[in-house]
């Protein structure tokens, strides 16, 4: 089976209320791969197929209490110098959702897959869902159509490629995660995907400096009586410096609060 192609367009972010129900829905499937898989790729941001190539040696893992408590991934192989090697490590969700999963295959050592090739079947009166015909040698096929299932009963479309998109998407939003960082993580990023991440990050400090000049000005305008909101022209005429005459007065100077216009240390 071919696996699921890469798309080269920046793609959309998914929503934290459309990633639930997708996760919802995933949890359902009939595909035991999916939930784990999503997950991983949500909060990763790794590209699909370097998911699908990665092995147990891949990983770096601590169990406590038959759980992963916390691990790592090295990137062994990705389609840019800068996406190999990296190190990315593992949410809490995601050290759940791969002890789930690595349980099924205790037989596994480090070279095989950490998703492996298999089929699903239904066992049992049950009909619960099965995996048989695993062969840890060979990486996982495609998952398209139960991606698409998943959607479909989630009520959302989105692509697989998104998940990588909303990764970085949330670093970028966070104005305590530095571009350096970012890059770490994600490997390369394309022209497109930079632009788009370039206009995410100046949102996101803007709205950092607004809180600060907020926090910053309203108290000041408090203990001098005046409240935020004046007209533009008023608020000019603090800001300006131009001398200003009084009918038949003598030239004044309109000076500002230095505690107020000077930019935030």
């Amino acid at each position: 089976m071919k696996a699921l192609p890469e798309r080269h367009d920046v793609g959309r972010a998914i929503p934290p209320e459309d990633e639930s129900k997708l996760l919802a829905a995933a949890s359902g499937s009939r595909s035991p791969a999916l939930l784990p898989l999503i997950v991983f790729s949500l909060d990763t941001g790794m590209r699909l197929g370097e998911t699908q190539a990665l092995r147990r040696k891949d990983v770096r893992l601590e169990w406590a209490n038959g759980s992963i408590v916390r691990g790592e991934v090295v990137v062994p192989k990705s389609k840019t110098a800068a996406g190999t090697g990296r190190v990315i490590p593992l949410s809490r969700r995601a050290c759940a959702c791969l002890s789930l999963w690595l349980e099924r295959f205790p037989e596994a050592g480090p070279d095989s897959f950490l998703f492996p090739f298999h089929k699903v079947g239904l066992a049992g009166n049950s009909r619960a869902p099965a995996l048989w015909d695993v062969d840890l040698s060979r990486p996982m096929g495609s998952w398209r159509k139960a991606w698409r299932l998943a959607s479909k009963a989630a009520g959302v479309h989105y692509r697989p490629h998104d998940m990588r998109h909303t990764f970085i998407s949330r670093l970028a939003e966070n104005p305590s995660v530095s571009e350096q960082t970012i890059k770490a993580l994600a490997g390369h990023v394309s022209r497109q995907m930079l632009e788009r991440y370039s206009h995410i990050r100046s949102a996101a400090k803007q709205a950092a400096i607004q809180a600060l000049e907020q926090g910053a000005i309203e108290p000041i305008f408090e203990a001098t009586g005046h409240k935020i909101g004046h007209s533009a022209g008023r608020v000019e005429g603090c800001v300006e410096a131009n001398p200003m005459k009084v009918n038949g007065g003598p030239t004044r100077t309109r000076t500002w609060d230095q505690r107020i216009m000077s930019p935030p240390l």
